[in-house]
């Protein structure tokens, strides 16, 4: 097993088989772009989806927000970073609370109920956490494809754009590592490129 194992590795290290070992992420979509979509989504969704993407947020945080976790009042909205095991405020747009008002009122949501939940064919909403996994179908079927990962990099990508230095980026996404937040999600873009040829 562990010399199979060996032969598979030294493999890989191939020039011909270096295609296999590629690795990519998932793009970033122009904000406004994404905004203008989601703006167009029924209310549940729509309002899921702007959390989603202002916060910056994993499926894993998104799935365990409770409607007392925002603070509407003051722009905010508490997040449990589960793979920082700590909490960590995050900021709202105007846009985005407007959304979330207008769900918590059409599905009459009190404070204890969780935000995403599950709602039915019927529409009758169950407070619940789903799976990670059942989030992400869900993104899929609104968004035509994206998931919360696309959202993530949507998000740096346009505060970086915008002017935001790094610690203000970090800030909004929970990102505890900078260095992290710049090898995984501050790649210099085509766009970019192109500008400077």
């Amino acid at each position: 097993m562990a010399f199979e194992l060996s032969a598979m590795r030294k493999m890989y290290r191939e020039d011909q088989y270096t295609h296999l070992m590629q690795v990519r992420g998932k793009s970033a979509i122009d904000k406004r772009e994404l905004m203008d979509t989601l703006i167009k989504l029924p209310i549940r969704a729509k309002a899921i989806c702007l959390v989603n993407l202002v916060t910056a947020n994993r499926p894993n945080e998104m799935v365990r927000l409770k409607i007392s976790d925002f603070d509407l009042k003051n722009k905010s909205v508490h997040v449990y970073l589960k793979k920082q095991k700590r909490w960590h405020t995050k900021r709202l747009t105007p846009e985005v609370i407007i959304a979330i008002e207008d769900y918590i009122r059409e599905y009459n949501l009190k404070a204890d109920d969780y935000f995403v939940g599950r709602v039915y064919k019927n529409e009758r909403y169950e407070s619940t956490v789903i799976s990670e996994i059942g989030y992400c179908k869900a993104l899929k079927r609104w968004t035509g494809g994206l998931t919360g990962y696309n959202f993530r990099k949507s998000q740096v990508v346009a505060m970086h754009a915008a002017g935001a230095d790094l610690p203000t980026i970090a800030q909004q996404t929970g990102h505890k590592s900078l260095e992290t937040l710049v090898q995984h999600y501050l790649t210099v873009s085509e766009t970019t490129l192109d500008k400077y040829l």
